[in-house]
């Protein structure tokens, strides 16, 4: 299909028949629409069913004719919201579905300028119990219409038909009340559903497909907040929500751009998270919606949350935070508690040194990263420098962090730099050196670790290496940045999906790596656009209408609607201004 950008949204052109699937996220549940009115997904958080296990389609009769698969139609993709514009001969008929913000059902509004008639096809749905004109309920779903219809349980379909509009209302697993009472507020909630992509643009951004960047990267945020009894926080992205759980490094890069405009939703990720710290300082990779641990004792999980209780108070002023008790420790204990523990695990150098040769327990869980890690001790580094400034009532804690943090910086830089190659190694222990480019050791440049012209040099590399379109060595053309470059030398380094060259770890764009490369250019002059546009204009025109988790030609695209990919949006909010991690 035809992609192009129109007042913030993506909008994709081409035949009725083709598929535009786009995914939609509120706190309760996951959906994708299909491009032609219909839905391929529905599942809530928890559940690991889908309730759609083929397909919900809108099969339509407009003025009294079918409608023939090869209209033209265009397909407006934004926030919460798909809107399917299809050409007729009777004129537009407009098909929009979209999700309010906590409700568990997806919204259909149809609307023309001549008489409508529906078939809604859906083989999900379970044994119909109560049926009027109005209202259908079944073992598993709810479904409600503003036109009155009827249920055929033998086809698993309803029929109805109106003049000029008709309103849905479809919920699977819900509560009968709360169905009712969505479908009675309906006009609202799409009014609200309208109303949340109305929102500032920053003014950074300078053209239609800027702006739809922006606003895909900011949604991609909001909607993986979630709510599951006293659980309060970002899930990683529409794959990660069986079991829901938040992660400490994906939720860092996620509430990026929400810090001053949702500062509760950071607030609450930051004291769910908190929930997971161990009395000895350790960290899980996640915490799971019911406080258990998922996957213990990662090396950068910690670090990640002391930045991110930094970063929220750096925006919002809200000290109060670090006296907020979570199982009677405060947040500044438990950073306290954290720092001493990581600090113990230091060697004479002042490293973190990553023990065992299959150790696995960072961002790149499928690289056997052991010994010093470049993308491990810049975190260790960060974190005690803004420790510094947490503990600024401390003066003898806040000054041990601060010297802490100035013997690690000089470490990282005599150690992990390699002045042939011109940039920070990978990672490297008595066993191993792996000296190919990754792009997370950037985070050095970010939070001060290289100055001045080793960070000009680092970017050189970075430019000729990681940029997929100035490398032609790679071989996919230009996709992007490439998360490492060449790949790993040897089979035994990888497992899993990395074992592949150009996949995951392996090579691959991840979107957040992206963007905080792209704010490192900005922060030097250098062309920021440009690996912004290239990974944006490669997932929509190949069909991928929300940011991805990673992606490359050589591989299957990973998670849509990913988290952390919503660090792209505060890339546009802060471009131009002194450096955020300053």
């Amino acid at each position: 299909m035809n992609v192009t950008y129109q007042n913030g949204s993506i909008v994709a052109a081409g035949k009725y028949h083709e598929t535009a699937f786009y995914d939609m996220a509120n706190e309760r549940i996951s959906v994708i629409a299909d491009g032609k009115g219909g839905l391929s997904r529905y599942r809530l958080t928890n559940r690991s069913e889908d309730f759609i296990p083929s397909f919900l389609s809108l099969d339509l009769c407009f003025g009294g004719e079918r409608l023939s698969p090869y209209l033209s139609k265009k397909v407006e993709m934004i926030g919460r919201m798909q809107k399917v514009i299809l050409t007729t001969k009777q004129g537009e008929l407009n098909v929009t579905t979209f999700l309010a913000k906590e409700v568990n059902g997806v919204f259909f509004l149809l609307e023309g300028a001549a008489p409508i008639d529906l078939c809604l096809n859906c083989r999900g749905a379970k044994s119909e119990s109560v049926a009027n004109t109005l209202c259908v309920a079944g073992e598993n779903f709810m479904l409600s219409s503003s036109a009155e219809g009827e249920w055929v349980k033998e086809n698993d379909c309803f029929y109805t038909s109106a003049e000029g509009k008709i309103k849905l209302l479809l919920s699977f697993a819900c509560d009968q009340e709360e169905h009712n009472a969505a479908f009675a507020a309906f006009d609202e909630l799409y009014q609200c559903a309208l109303s949340e992509t109305k929102m500032p643009i920053p003014s950074s951004v300078t053209s239609e497909e800027e702006k739809a960047m922006y606003l895909s990267a900011y949604f991609t945020a909001i909607e993986n907040y979630k709510k599951a009894g006293e659980f309060r926080a970002f899930a990683a992205g529409v794959n990660y929500t069986d079991p829901l759980r938040t992660y400490y490094r994906d939720s860092y890069f996620t509430v990026l751009p929400l810090l001053t405009t949702h500062p509760e939703m950071v607030r609450n990720e930051l004291l769910t998270l908190a929930r997971g710290v161990g009395k000895d300082g350790s960290c899980p990779s996640a915490v799971k919606s019911d406080f258990t641990l998922f996957w213990g004792d990662h090396y950068d999980s910690p670090c990640f949350f002391i930045l991110e209780v930094y970063d929220y108070i750096h925006a919002t002023g809200d000290n109060g935070i670090l006296t907020e008790q979570v199982d009677g420790v405060s947040i500044l204990t438990l950073i306290k508690t954290i720092l001493k523990r990581l600090t113990s695990m230091t060697d004479q150098q002042g490293l973190l040194y990553k023990e065992g040769a299959y150790n696995k327990r960072d961002w790149a869980d499928e690289v056997n990263r052991s010994g010093y890690v470049t993308f491990v001790e810049v975190l260790y580094y960060r974190a005690l420098v803004v420790a510094s400034r947490l503990f600024s009532d401390d003066p003898t804690e806040s000054s041990l962090y601060q010297k802490q943090a100035e013997l690690v910086k000089k470490a990282i830089n005599d150690i992990l730099f390699d002045e042939e190659k011109g940039y920070y190694l990978n990672y490297k222990s008595t066993e191993q050196i792996e000296d190919n480019l990754s792009a997370d050791t950037l985070f050095a440049l970010l939070f001060g670790v290289a100055d001045g012209e080793r960070a000009k040099r680092v970017l050189d590399n970075m430019e000729s290496l990681l940029e997929s379109k100035n490398n032609s060595e790679q071989g996919g053309g230009d996709f992007g940045v490439m998360c490492v470059y060449p790949p790993y030398k040897l089979p035994k380094s990888t497992c899993h999906k990395s074992s592949r060259l150009y996949d995951y770890h392996n090579g691959a764009n991840w979107c957040y790596l992206t963007a905080m490369y792209a704010y490192a250019k900005s922060l030097y002059g250098r062309d920021w656009r440009s690996p912004l546009l290239s990974t944006f204009r490669y997932m929509t025109q190949n069909g991928h209408y929300t940011p991805l988790e990673y992606f490359s030609p050589a591989c299957p695209a990973g998670s849509a609607l990913q988290g952390w990919s919503a660090a792209i949006a505060f890339v546009w909010q802060h471009v131009g201004e002194n450096n955020f991690f300053e």
